[in-house]
């Protein structure tokens, strides 16, 4: 990597590489990266190691903080499954440049940081979203300013070793206008192959993910997307999406979308502008959305979405029992649409796949089984079942925890912990290992009872017959948890 020669602060980003420590890969183009660096590029010296899409080991990670020599060193984490890649490279950091500082920010940051800022390495945690705060908060940390130590959003240990967490004073919805992405740092190429069973997000062409808006107004019991960005959402431009989509195809040959927004469409004019806009530029790329909700749906929508180039959504419908979804979820979903809108998918040739979560505080085993058969009745592409899992800061979490569902030993930093297939919540209706076996078995049922479903798996998962039999036959086995094996592109992600 090329240094520069300026006397500005040296600021780096690290992204640590997701499979150190043998964690599943997570291979989607970092967003953080875009933004911090459409922030911070002009204001210091930054420059990025991105160890993920590089595939660097630990040591040639330290070896390229040492070559940079930063003055401060941030390191975006990703979900708390990845805390040990984070723990790591505040590590070598502090072995290679002991007088840089070290900032973490990300998910887990944001969501444990009582946790994270334990960690001697660590100088300061910096939680929730950068725009509108990081500069003016690296700037006080250069400046050596004592007012940083009152800084809204961070955390950091004084000098007595107390863990001080200063609360947040405004969320990203707060924030306008929105910060554009800048990929001018980022090599984005290894990300957009994805060659591997995760039907959201592979694509035998050229894919990238955007995300248009941040933030979602709902109240799910078991979401942290009000925990990191509030309730409001943050809408960024439709001409700056449009701008990245014109760089993402006609610089980077991108064919296939993904949109990963919580709450997509949520706001209906601005969806409708967007696909318009997409229509009238003939773009001609096949575009996903992760997860859209399924209220917001109706055949207009639907026959646009189609005509800009959707080729698959993925709705929420989380459970199949009305009354778990109302007094128990707070989704604001009414199950009778559900139906209509796999039948018009069919129709038009949407892929539709649904999410379905089973194993809350309150929820009896017949409701559990009540989602099974509604699943299986609405003959959805591919139905995929997760289990209720107490995210950091979630009501979710505060309901088993005071009700003592949870087990005794049970910890957020446990490497067995991680994942939305391990079950953890233990009520007099269910214990966790019921749940992961109807879960597994049920999603393999459900799926493949027919050739003609098994065909439609396939498709969606882009997959031929012998690595989807073997996909199977892994998550029956495994009871779904994530295995390795020595061809990475094979690895069970159910």
């Amino acid at each position: 990597m090329t240094q520069k020669a300026s006397k500005s602060p040296r600021i780096i980003l690290v992204i640590p590489n997701t499979i150190w420590f043998n964690r599943r890969p997570w291979k989607l183009i970092p967003y953080a990266a875009l933004i911090l660096t459409s922030l911070l590029k002009d204001n210091f010296d930054f420059l990025i190691i991105d160890a993920n899409g590089k595939n660097l080991s630990l040591s040639e990670c330290g070896d390229e903080i040492q070559h940079l020599n930063p003055d401060i060193v941030l390191i975006t984490s990703g979900s708390v499954e990845y805390f040990m890649q984070t723990h790591a490279v505040a590590k070598i950091t502090k072995a290679v440049c002991p007088s840089a500082t070290v900032i973490v920010g990300g998910i887990y940051a944001t969501t444990l940081p009582e946790e994270a800022i334990k960690d001697k390495n660590i100088d300061w945690l910096f939680m929730y979203h950068a725009e509108g705060r990081l500069v003016d908060f690296l700037h006080l940390l250069l400046s050596k300013n004592e007012n940083i130590y009152s800084f809204a959003g961070v955390a950091y240990l004084d000098c007595l070793g107390n863990i001080v967490i200063n609360p947040i004073t405004q969320f990203i919805g707060d924030i306008s206008p929105m910060v554009k992405p800048d990929y001018s740092l980022i090599e984005v190429g290894p990300y957009l192959k994805q060659d591997h069973l995760d039907y959201q997000f592979n694509s035998p062409l050229l894919m990238a993910l955007i995300i248009t808006s941040y933030g979602c107004p709902y109240n799910c019991v078991f979401c942290a997307s009000r925990t990191i960005s509030g309730k409001r959402i943050a809408y960024r431009p439709v001409e700056d999406i449009i701008e990245e989509l014109e760089f993402l195809i006609k610089e980077k040959g991108v064919k296939s979308i993904t949109f990963l927004d919580d709450a997509l469409l949520a706001n209906r004019p601005r969806i409708i502008s967007l696909l318009n806009e997409i229509i009238a530029r003939n773009y001609n790329i096949q575009w996903k959305a992760a997860t859209v909700s399924a209220w917001h749906l109706d055949d207009d929508l639907l026959s646009l979405m189609k005509k800009s180039g959707c080729v698959q959504l993925t709705i929420a419908v989380e459970s199949g029992s009305q009354r778990v979804l109302q007094k128990i979820i707070h989704k604001p979903l009414k199950l009778d649409i559900i139906p209509h809108i796999v039948s018009q998918c069919r129709k038009i040739g949407i892929g539709l796949g649904a999410n379905f979560v089973i194993g809350f505080p309150g929820e009896t085993w017949n409701e559990i089984r009540q989602t099974m058969k509604f699943a299986e009745d609405c003959d959805f592409d591919v139905a995929h079942f997760h289990i209720a899992t107490p995210l950091p800061k979630t009501d979710l979490f505060k309901i088993a925890r005071d009700n003592g569902y949870l087990p005794k030993n049970f910890s957020f930093l446990d490497p067995n912990f991680f994942g939305f297939c391990v079950g953890h919540i233990t009520t007099e209706e269910f214990t966790p290992f019921e749940l992961e076996v109807i879960r597994s078995f049920e999603w393999d049922r459900i799926n493949f009872s027919t050739p003609e479903k098994v065909e439609r798996v396939a498709r969606l998962y882009q997959s031929d017959p012998e690595r989807l039999y073997e996909h199977r036959k892994q998550t029956r086995r495994n009871i779904g948890i994530y295995y390795e094996k020595k061809d990475e592109n094979s690895s069970c992600k159910n």
